[in-house]
Order: C-alpha cells, then sequence, then structure tokens
C-alpha cells in the first residue's frame, strides 16, 4: 500500500496573509492539500492555542465547527480530529455532532479520541480534569456510547460516568457500521488496548522509529490477546516537518520558528528537519517500523511551498523505497 500523508492544520496565526480571515486561509490550505493528492486534513481539538504550537490568546478555532466548514469546502479529503478530549463535550452531544458531520462530509469522517491531558485547559473553561485513570474510564463510556447511538435507532447505556437512556441520534452517519475511530497515546495498559479493541486507526505520540515500533508491538499484542486484527488499524503518526537547505539554514529557522515556550532541544526532538532527501530518509524509517499514514504538519503553516515539496519530491521517493 501507497504510504498516506494528511496535513494537519495547528495554527491559525498566519504572518503572511494578515488581516485575513483566519477560516478563508485554512480553507485554501486544504484546498491545496486535497489538490496535491494529501488524503486528509486534520485539526486538533483544543479550546484555546497551546504554548508550545504559539501563544495561548492567539486564533484557534472549535475543531468540529471548523472541520464542518472545511467539509463544505472539500471533496475528496478525509477529516478528522487530532483528537476531541473527553472532557470537553458529552459522549451523545459528541454522537450527535459527528453523525451530523459525517453526513455533511458525504462520509468523510475520522474521530479522533483521547482522554486529554491540557489541564489548565479544562480548568480555564470550568470542565473538570480527573486522574488519568478516570478518564480513561471515561474514554471507553464514550466510545459505548458513540457506537450505540452512531448505529441504534435508540440507545441507552448506564457506566460509572455517563449514562445515556432511548436517545435518538438521527439522520445515522453515512459510514459503516460507523465513522472511524482514531485513538492518540502509546499508554500501554489501557489506551493501546483501547485501540485494539474499539479502534480503525491509531496515532502514534512521539518518539523515534525505534520507539514506535516497540509501540506497535505492544499494540499487536494485545489484538492478538483480544482476537482483533491489527492488520485492520491504520498506524499514523504526527510528523512535523520543516524543509530546510543546510545546517545552517536550519539553525536560522529554528531560531525563527521555534515557539517562545517551547525549548530549542524540544523542537528538534519532535520534528523532522533537513533537506527534502534527509526527510525521505526518516520518513522511510518510521514506514520501516510500520507507520502508514503520517499527519503532517508545518512550522511555516500558512506557506504553501513545503506541501508541494513533501507531495511532489519526497512522497514518491518515500513510496519507491518503501514497495
Amino acid at each position: 500500500m501507497s504510504v498516506r500523508f494528511g496535513l494537519q492544520i495547528p495554527s491559525f496565526t498566519f504572518p503572511k496573509r494578515p488581516g485575513e480571515n483566519v477560516f478563508r486561509v485554512a480553507r485554501d490550505l486544504a484546498v491545496e492539500a486535497e489538490n496535491l493528492g494529501f488524503d486528509s486534513v486534520w485539526l486538533m481539538d483544543h479550546l484555546f492555542q497551546i504554548p508550545v504550537v504559539a501563544p495561548e490568546t492567539d486564533p484557534l478555532l472549535e475543531c468540529w465547527t471548523g472541520l464542518s466548514a472545511l467539509a463544505a469546502s472539500t471533496e475528496r479529503v478525509r477529516l478528522g480530529t487530532l483528537v476531541s478530549a473527553v472532557g470537553f463535550r458529552g459522549p451523545s452531544l459528541l454522537a450527535k455532532v459527528t453523525s451530523s458531520l459525517d453526513v455533511i462530509s458525504n462520509g468523510r469522517l475520522i474521530v479522533g479520541l483521547g482522554a486529554g491531558w491540557c489541564d489548565w485547559e479544562h480548568r480555564a473553561y470550568g470542565l473538570e480534569f480527573p486522574p488519568t485513570p478516570v478518564r480513561l474510564q471515561r474514554l471507553e463510556e464514550e466510545i459505548e456510547i458513540l457506537k450505540r447511538m452512531w448505529t441504534e435507532e435508540r440507545a441507552s447505556f448506564t457506566g460509572r460516568h455517563y449514562s445515556i437512556e432511548g436517545a435518538v441520534n438521527s439522520p445515522k452517519p453515512l459510514q459503516q457500521p460507523h465513522p472511524p475511530i482514531l485513538i492518540g497515546g502509546s499508554g500501554e495498559k489501557v489506551t493501546l488496548r483501547l485501540t485494539a479493541q474499539h479502534a480503525q486507526l491509531h496515532n502514534l505520540g512521539a518518539g523515534d522509529a525505534a520507539e514506535c515500533r516497540r509501540v506497535l508491538g505492544v499494540l499487536r499484542e494485545h489484538c492478538d490477546r483480544l482476537g482483533t486484527d491489527y492488520d485492520a488499524i491504520e498506524k499514523t503518526r504526527l510528523t512535523p516537518i520543516l524543509f530546510t537547505r543546510d545546517a545552517a539554514d536550519a539553525e536560522r529557522r529554528i531560531a525563527e520558528l521555534c515557539p517562545a515556550a517551547e525549548k530549542p532541544g524540544s523542537f528538534r526532538a519532535r520534528t523532522l528537519i533537513g533537506t527534502p532527501a534527509e526527510i525521505t530518509d526518516q520518513l522511510v524509517a518510521f514506514r520501516e517500523a510500520g507507520v502508514e499514514t503520517f499527519i503532517t504538519s508545518f512550522w511555516d503553516v500558512d506557506d504553501v511551498e513545503p506541501l508541494h515539496v513533501l507531495m511532489k519530491e519526497v512522497a514518491p521517493a518515500v513510496d519507491a523505497r518503501s514497495a
């Protein structure tokens, strides 16, 4: 299978297009990605910007509203969230939102879910942020409610944290049996077990190719134990990329683009940096570790040139070496 590339739009701060409506710039990026052959377009689910991307007071569209507008602006690309924190919306409301968006997009939605990690963001909005085990319990109940409301005429469920009774959700999603679920995170005991049990996609967290291979090995063990199909789960990785001409250009670009709240070492650790040939080598290593879809993002977020370089130069080279 050819390697797939998605585009994540993590920031709505567009210095090259100052004063423009931020959604229209994002729409242009999504349409450009679709025209270039990207498989998917993604928004992260945060209520305000996170400092390791941009200042908290910078603009950030609510993800499901933004995806709905992108659905009406595109025709082919899949649309997804990386990822929706369980504490932001009740699961029954999320079932209604996602069903509607799957209809609006004509069956192109991927529902990215996670336990959530940004404690200060929850508290700023007056939302509970319980300990990790509780958030994971809520995530599992959320998945159960979503699946029931996506597929049953009147859905009921009683759990430790959530319950519904005779919940009607019409229209149902177009995708059958339901929109694919992506679970993000690499927690070995619960998150990867939930992925093996419920998900059609998994998004790997930070780490090099060796760490990705190890995490996917744990996922395979969960699938074997549960009797689910490891090969049927699409393995994705969020992959920031910074194209540079040489080492000196890399130093200049890092100094220019590294967010104020981010340390240069952390920026380097989570970003693939180099020439197109060097980026190709790094992507091939992840591909050999088991990654099938790279959800890419670019620090120069409103520049379309890196999208062209990726899809016209790098993607064919990765495919050729992965055959």
